[in-house]
Parts: structure tokens; C-alpha cells; sequence
């Protein structure tokens, strides 16, 4: 049977942790964009469940291992270095030369995930350093992708796995100017996974935004500096893509009303079958009102429609805490609202990862989507209970996730 390409989606409360596996040539690759492995969703203690997907255990049944008996992932992307993108870097994954790898001493514990290549950027790490302090894991990933970039320059050449790096887009004041030949700028296509190239994959680069795209009275954040990219699949062994994701991080309102402006007559780099809601179903994601603290606050028109580009029978997923009708933010209820508002003209349907619990479980599972020719399809086996039907009708099956901003 031919391999299928693949998205899963791992519960991990407000949070993100989306693992994209992409068949080409008769193998697959895989590429995890953030993760969120809380200490709580470790394996079950002393034989009782904790009530939360055990998600690092559920990645290591995914992945493969090497020839050197590593477990590894092709391509690690940071969106940007906030706790719940990056939790659990650390304990769970290689730092350092490859050479230096070793397998767990305990038998109870888990190999350390091999990473081939890092997509990160370094206005990223900037921007956050510059109003707020890094978490531990994030200064270990900053640290290892820092690392690589130097090898890199003392080398003039992409070196071998473990330790490879792609920068997303262009540092400041012209740092990056001397290793352009690693950078991917914005609006490039990226269709190469670990320097292999890959003809069911177009990625195309819509962020980080640089400090000239916002207004002046507009501060440049973390959350203002998040990778923004659409992902193009075709099914295995073809060309033209039938899948289409857009992932955003924690990219808020600001972001999404300038992405707005500057696709407006190129709406088509915007659309999707799947979408992360931004920043965890966040009300700011959407609105430049605080919901809280505002007695009537507004939807942004601009950054609705910059998010509201979904294709027939498009899912939105919500990776976050379950959505209750409370002052929470995020997520935030009504910010549900308005993304439901969204599908509603194209048949679509809003997933809880929070509330997915097939099969009578007590805690919430992943949820995986197949990418087929036919756009994506529901791993068999879930139930329905984690979403909302928005329009009636049958559509073809799209999903999206929405950025944490």
C-alpha cells in the first residue's frame, strides 16, 4: 500500500505540538513544529493514568529510528521561543555534535530524539530577550541553534545531520547577511526537508514581519514575531497539492491585519483546508481590544479576513485548554465564535483537541489527518465529540489549526 502523508495534532493544552509527515519517494519525513511535553503528561505513575495524553510517548510510537539506533525527526521548527512552543526540548531531544550522542542509561527511559535540521530564526530570539526573559528550554535551543549557524560559518557548507539549520528569514542591522545561503526570506518556497528535496511540498514563508511592516505606535513582541508559513501537500507521488495548512504560532492581531494588506490581491497564499487557531483560540489573535477590560470590544475586520481564507469543509483546530464560556483568554469563547462564523459559509467543522477523546477515553488523544489526493480525512477510530459541524452537509474533510499569538 503506498504511504500517506500526514498531520498530527497533539493535545497539549494552551499549547502547540504539530507533527507534519510527509511521504515522498517512498519514505516518509517528518517535521515537528513546536511541542508542549509537560512533566504531568509524562508516562502514567505507578500505573495510574494522569488524565493527560502521554504525547512523548505518543511521538516516539510515530517516528523512526537511524541506523544508529537513534530515534529522530527530520526537522524541528520553532516558531517562536515561548514555554508552551518549546517545553520539553531539553529532557526529550539531542543538543550538541552528533558524535556526542548517547542512548539512555535506564531502560525506562526514552532515547533522546535526534534532530536532522533546525528551522528557527533569529528575530525570534531577539525580540523576546529583548521585554522578557527566556525559558530554560528555549536558552538550550537558542543555544544549540547558534551552534550550528557558527559551524556553518566556520565551515562554508551545510554539514551533516545533527547538525544542519535553516534560518527563517532575515536577522537585523545585516547579521545574517554573510550566511544568506542558509536564510529563507520572506515569501521564498521552501521544498526541501533536510536537504533532500521533496516534489509533494511547497512551503511558503509568510513570516516573521520585519520591524518596517509595523506602525510606529505598534511594539514588535514575541508574539508579533512569530513564523507564519502555508504549507502545499500533494499526496504521495504527485505534484499538484491538495492540502493546504496554515500555521501561525502565536502571530496576533497586528501580524494578520498586515498579512491581510499585503495579500489582499493574493488571496490564495492565505487559503487553507486546515488552520491552528493563533495563540490558542486567543481573543487578541483577532481583535486589538481587550476583552476583558473593554466594554464592547471589536473584531479587526482586517485580521478576520486574513484568517478567514478556509476552503470547502475546512477544520479549524483549537489547541488548547477546553473552551468554556468564562473570562478566559485564551481561549476564549468568543474568539470560538467568530472562527465558527468562519466556517459556517464553507461547511466546515471546529476541533477541540482538548474535548478529543475517542474511543471512551478519559483523556484527550491526538488527532491525525490523512493527506490524500482528495484533501485531508480524518484518522479512522475518532469520535465526534471534540467537534462542531459549523454548516450542514457533507464537504470534504479540510482541517485548520489556529496560531497561538
Amino acid at each position: 500500500m503506498p504511504k500517506k502523508s500526514k498531520i498530527y495534532n497533539f493535545p497539549v493544552g494552551n499549547g502547540d505540538m504539530t507533527l507534519i509527515e510527509i511521504a515522498s519517494n517512498d519514505k516518509y519525513f517528518r517535521i515537528l513544529c513546536d511541542m508542549n511535553i509537560r512533566e504531568s503528561s509524562n508516562r502514567q505513575i505507578n500505573g495510574f493514568d494522569n488524565s493527560q495524553c502521554d504525547v512523548i510517548a505518543r511521538l516516539h510510537e510515530i517516528i523512526e529510528t537511524d541506523e544508529n539506533d537513534r530515534p529522530y525527526i527530520d526537522v524541528l521548527l520553532l516558531t517562536h521561543p515561548d514555554e508552551d512552543h518549546i517545553r520539553g526540548f531539553s529532557k526529550y531531544f539531542h543538543s550538541g555534535s552528533p558524535e556526542d550522542y548517547n542512548a539512555a542509561s535506564n531502560d525506562d527511559d526514552y532515547n533522546k530524539i535526534f534532530v536532522r535540521e533546525i528551522w528557527s530564526s533569529p528575530i525570534i530570539f531577539r525580540r523576546k530577550q529583548k521585554n522578557h526573559s527566556l525559558c530554560d528550554d528555549a536558552k538550550a535551543m537558542n543555544k544549540e541553534a547558534k551552534r550550528r549557524v557558527q559551524l556553518y560559518r566556520n565551515n562554508g557548507y551545510i554539514g551533516i545531520e545533527g547538525n544542519r539549520i535553516r534560518l527563517i528569514g532575515e536577522d537585523t542591522n545585516g547579521k545574517t547577511d554573510d550566511i544568506l545561503n542558509i536564510v529563507y526570506k520572506r515569501d521564498d518556497t521552501i521544498n526541501t526537508v533536510n536537504e533532500t528535496y521533496i516534489q509533494e511540498l511547497n512551503v511558503t514563508v509568510l513570516a516573521p514581519l520585519d520591524d518596517d511592516d509595523f506602525p510606529d505606535d505598534v511594539s514588535i513582541d514575541k508574539n508579533r514575531s512569530s513564523i507564519v508559513m502555508r504549507w502545499a501537500i500533494s499526496s504521495h507521488g504527485r505534484l499538484i497539492a491538495t492540502n493546504h495548512l496554515l500555521l501561525g504560532g502565536d502571530a496576533d492581531v497586528h501580524c494578520w491585519e498586515i498579512l491581510h494588506d499585503k495579500y489582499r490581491f493574493n488571496t490564495d497564499a492565505l487559503e487553507y483546508d486546515l488552520l491552528v487557531a493563533p495563540h490558542h483560540v486567543s481573543w487578541r489573535t483577532l481583535s486589538k481590544d481587550s476583552y476583558s477590560e473593554s466594554d464592547d470590544p471589536q473584531v479587526c475586520d482586517k485580521a478576520k479576513l486574513a484568517l478567514g481564507h478556509a476552503k470547502e469543509g475546512a477544520v479549524i483546530i483549537a489547541s488548547s485548554n477546553k473552551i468554556l464560556n468564562d473570562d478566559n483568554d485564551p481561549p476564549n469563547y468568543q474568539a470560538m465564535k467568530e472562527y465558527k462564523s468562519i466556517l459556517s459559509s464553507v461547511d466546515g467543522e471546529f476541533k477541540s483537541l482538548a474535548t478529543h477523546k475517542p474511543n471512551g477515553k478519559r483523556y484527550p488523544e491526538v488527532l491525525a489527518y490523512r493527506l490524500t489526493s482528495d484533501g485531508l480525512q480524518e484518522e479512522e477510530g475518532s469520535d465526534k465529540s471534540d467537534s462542531t459541524k459549523v454548516a450542514a452537509g457533507m464537504a470534504k474533510v479540510a482541517a485548520v489549526q489556529i496560531p497561538h499569538g
